[in-house]
């Protein structure tokens, strides 16, 4: 079937939790899930639920009461498991800025247990790299907390260049890994690594020569090559990132995207230390990336 990732369920506050709300259930392609089902037998099917118009006086609200917390839980089951999903992805904890962090936890543990209790639907959470330029509000303390209830942790190890301003790899293999080690430092943490997901990018970065920049997918990318016909390409060692240059009339442009060698530079490493991978997103990379897999 077509590639149709991105999108995600809103999950709408109201004045109270009471009033929460999961709106756009009309527009989801069925017909789409059951092609993609239809082509294994172990496939699960686990929609992103974001957070993006939540205040920390809604999640408070919610988290302060115990029947608006139920009815929250509620409303999230009762959609997924009438969709048919498999589960749920938890885009929650970058938008709170590490704040708030108890209400966060008893949230996440709340929703996973009524998703687990309805239908033994998974829990997927989305966390932010806590490494430089970034700072730390995913913490191996809120691991161990949550592992027992999240069955698996999605690293957002990519976009390093929106934490450093200047142009660079995406996705920096060194820096990806020390967010992974970050976590498993707490010796309760180290037997369940196998919950963490390396987050892998199937898009790149265009940089102008004043080092703004906007993403490339992979038909602009070949569309690059062809017109540009680069005659090198650069292997960044430490980043296990490829990059090549270009020129237009304004300046100098330069290219990261991943390569077969950066990707399988990534999968080996996550075999090494018996963790998943995640990608974002499909449908961005190049039809060969997939034969990695």
């Amino acid at each position: 079937p077509p590639p149709r990732p991105g999108g995600g369920r809103p999950l709408v506050p109201g004045a109270g939790g009471g009033s929460s709300r999961i709106p756009g259930g009309h527009d989801i392609d069925a017909g789409w899930v059951r092609d993609v089902r239809a082509n294994g037998t172990d496939l699960r099917v686990l929609p992103r639920l974001l957070f993006e118009q939540w205040s920390l006086q809604h999640l408070a609200q919610v988290t302060s009461s115990e029947a608006e917390l139920l009815h929250m839980v509620q409303v999230v089951v009762e959609f997924f498991k009438g969709e048919g999903f498999d589960g749920a992805v938890l885009e929650v904890w970058r938008q709170f800025a590490g704040r708030e962090k108890a209400r966060l936890h008893r949230m996440i543990m709340a929703l996973s247990e009524g998703l687990k209790e309805a239908g033994n639907m998974a829990t997927f959470l989305v966390i932010p790299p806590g490494v430089q330029p970034f700072p730390e509000l995913f913490d191996k303390h809120d691991f161990k907390i949550l592992q027992p209830y999240v069955d698996r942790f999605v690293m957002m190890t990519y976009d390093h260049h929106h934490g450093t301003g200047r142009p660079g790899p995406v996705g920096p293999m060194d820096w990806g890994l020390r967010n992974i080690l970050l976590i498993m430092e707490h010796e309760d943490n180290d037997k369940y690594r196998y919950k963490l997901l390396y987050g892998l990018n199937f898009y790149g970065a265009d940089f102008r020569g004043d080092g703004q920049f906007e993403p490339i997918l992979g038909g602009r990318y070949i569309e690059l090559l062809r017109s540009s016909k680069p005659n090198q390409f650069i292997w960044h060692l430490k980043a296990s990132e490829h990059s090549f240059e270009y020129r237009e009339p304004s300046g100098i442009h330069k290219v990261f995207y991943p390569s077969l060698r950066s990707l399988q530079k990534r999968i080996e490493a996550a075999e090494k230390f018996k963790i998943g991978l995640a990608i974002w997103e499909i449908g961005q990379g190049l039809d060969y990336f997939y034969d990695l897999f």
